[in-house]
């Protein structure tokens, strides 16, 4: 199922989710893991931001934060999501902690089982939710149009390595089947374009995005 909460700018998505979410992490039981997945990139980081300041103020429980997808990039890097997270969740840090898709190989390929031991190990239970940003490709995470081998659920292990098709550029994301164990799923956009490939995608199932609607009930916040 597909719900969309449409806001007149981001600000507003802003405080509707980042309350939602604190509200999320407020009603968890202690007896319960509360983690999230988040999306990286500029869009995202005002609702991260906001949130710190909701979590920050609440005094609330104590949370475990990955990012969906990151960068082979060291966190001083402009691009990198784990980077963008500590800057982003400051005033909370004493609050949460991050299991890294990150370690010191060469490349996301030759990391593969050493992540994927520390995702069983450290963050084995389905996250409490997602949040997702997609691209004009209607790509999620870093599971890109063309690796369709990437979308299915018998991907064993929590994560893959992925190549940006238009720079080249390495990661490691969390696997598909790995997005799809949580309790909710949180799909950030702006903009009339992204609109367009969403209400596409939700038609023909096509590009990630569409096997993310196919397989799981989503709920969008989009603004213009």
């Amino acid at each position: 199922m597909l719900t969309v909460n449409e806001f007149t700018d981001f600000a507003s998505l802003c405080d509707t989710l980042a309350t939602k979410w604190l509200d999320l992490v407020v009603a968890t039981p202690e007896s319960q893991s509360c983690s999230f997945a988040l999306a990286g990139g500029t869009t995202p980081a005002p609702l991260y931001r906001q949130f710190d300041r909701l979590f920050a103020a609440s005094k609330s429980r104590h949370i475990q934060l990955l990012a969906t997808d990151e960068r082979w990039v060291p966190d001083s890097d402009p691009q990198s999501n784990e980077g963008l997270f500590r800057q982003c969740f400051a005033s909370s840090s004493t609050h949460w902690n991050l299991v890294s898709l990150k370690n010191n190989l060469p490349a996301p390929a030759d990391a593969i089982a050493d992540i994927d031991a520390r995702l069983n190990k450290d963050s084995p239970d389905p996250f409490t939710a997602v949040i997702l940003g997609m691209g004009t490709d209607g790509h999620i995470a870093s599971l890109f149009p063309d690796a369709p081998q990437l979308l299915t659920k018998d991907i064993r292990s929590s994560c893959v390595a992925a190549v940006n098709p238009a720079t080249q550029q390495e990661r490691m994301s969390l696997s598909f089947a790995r997005l799809l164990a949580t309790k909710a799923i949180w799909l950030v956009i702006t903009g009339a374009e992204k609109r367009a490939v969403l209400e596409q995608a939700s038609k023909t199932h096509t590009r990630p995005i569409g096997a993310l609607l196919a397989a799981a009930d989503v709920e969008v916040f989009w603004c213009p």
